[in-house]
């Protein structure tokens, strides 16, 4: 049912703001109305607008439980303490959200029973160490928990993004330079140069030929690389592909440490979050599973928690996956569970791998340095060669041309 926010004033003249919910804002303002108050304003929550918002990011959450955790801790109530943060917030979808988490933790709803009706926002681990904290009374310090760990993921992710950024921007800037030359100078050159009753070689008639098309029709040239670039970067958006190009790209050598290394400090920093949080170890490792992103690393992952309930220790399991799990991860997580201080020792490696990242990051970044300058300096000899090499044919054909009696 949708959900209205409405501005009113009492029987006594006193402003408040609120949100019910009601079958239409007609039904809202009737409800409202019997109550005896004077509505001001009143306006839904969500719709098909809300589709368009986006989505809600990490650093939002982490902020969310941080902030939230912080005023349970103080003695305010659930719904007074969302209402707080819901006004504050700065993304619309997050406050939407909100409004109807108020508005139904005042009917006795508990926050992870409302957070889980939207999945797409929420993950598991997210909605498990809340639902966890909830039954155990421990929720301001799980929320700080999640905090952290939220944090420790959102400075992850970017630095992963930054490392990306300049080779990126080169990628592009080649491919804007490459389109820019092919629809605004070779065409140019193709108009005066077939004009001319000369011989050319092929290659040179062919590159004349195409350079002619594309200055009668730039836009179908230039909406058709938009559109392959759009649909190549949607293809790591959508699950389905996006499981597949990872797999594609994790081969490479280089780039298979780095995801490994990421995905052992996801599962590390998780595992880590859910067991402070009191979840049981075989939920936390099926729990776990989930924030790793390499397939063949979920894959084994999946399995932990079927293989620990049946006596297994963690460190036994890990150490006939040596090809995954460094043999460094395993004696550390072994003496973890020798000393009872899993939790912490599990912290630990996820700050190890997370600084192993960002070390491989920068390597990886100083690798790819020179290999797009020398890309840069091939492309741009490809492209003079292709302009100089038809005004080098047509002289010829000319001078050819003027020596024939």
């Amino acid at each position: 049912m949708p959900l209205f926010t409405y501005k009113a004033t009492d029987e006594v003249g006193k402003l408040f703001e609120d949100t019910i919910q009601a079958s239409s804002k007609e039904s809202a303002t009737g409800t409202l109305q019997s109550q005896g108050v004077k509505i001001l304003t009143i306006k839904k929550v969500g719709g098909f607008g809300s589709l368009m918002l986006g989505g809600i990011s990490t650093s939002d959450k982490a902020s969310f439980c941080r902030f939230m955790g912080t005023m349970l801790r103080s003695g305010m109530s659930v719904p007074d303490a969302v209402e707080i943060i819901r006004q504050e917030s700065k993304n619309q979808k997050f406050q939407n959200i909100l409004a109807d988490l108020s508005y139904q933790a005042k009917k006795g709803k508990s926050i992870s029973s409302v957070l889980e009706q939207y999945p797409h926002d929420f993950d598991k681990v997210f909605l498990t160490m809340v639902k966890v904290g909830e039954e155990s009374g421990t929720l301001e310090k799980t929320l700080e928990y999640l905090a952290v760990q939220l944090t420790a993921s959102h400075e992850l992710a970017q630095k992963i993004k930054g490392s990306m950024m300049y080779p990126a921007v080169i990628v592009v800037a080649m491919f804007g330079n490459g389109l820019l030359m092919a629809v605004f100078v070779l065409p140019r050159l193709a108009s005066a140069f077939l004009k001319l009753d000369v011989p050319l070689p092929s290659y040179t008639r062919i590159l004349l030929t195409a350079g002619e098309f594309f200055g009668k029709n730039p836009v179908l040239i230039i909406g058709g690389t938009i559109a392959m670039g759009l649909l190549f970067f949607s293809l790591f958006i959508i699950r389905p592909t996006r499981t597949i190009m990872l797999g594609v790209i994790s081969r490479a050598p280089v780039v298979r440490t780095v995801i490994k290394n990421i995905d052992v400090a996801r599962f590390s920093r998780t595992l880590s979050t859910l067991l402070r949080s009191g979840v049981p170890i075989i939920e936390s490792l099926d729990v776990s599973s989930e924030s790793v992103t390499s397939p063949r690393i979920k894959a084994e992952t999946k399995r932990f928690g079927s293989q620990v309930a049946k006596g297994q220790s963690l460190s036994d399991i890990m150490a006939t996956q040596k090809t995954v799990f460094p043999s460094i991860m395993v004696q550390t997580i072994r003496a973890g569970e020798k000393s009872g201080s899993l939790e912490q020792v599990l912290s630990e490696v996820a700050d190890f791998y997370e600084k192993e990242v960002e070390f491989s990051l920068k390597n990886m970044t100083s690798l790819i340095e020179p290999v797009l300058m020398l890309a840069i300096g091939v492309v741009v000899g490809v492209m003079v060669i292709m302009m100089i090499a038809p005004i080098y044919s047509i002289i010829g054909g000319l001078q050819q041309t003027i020596q024939q009696p």
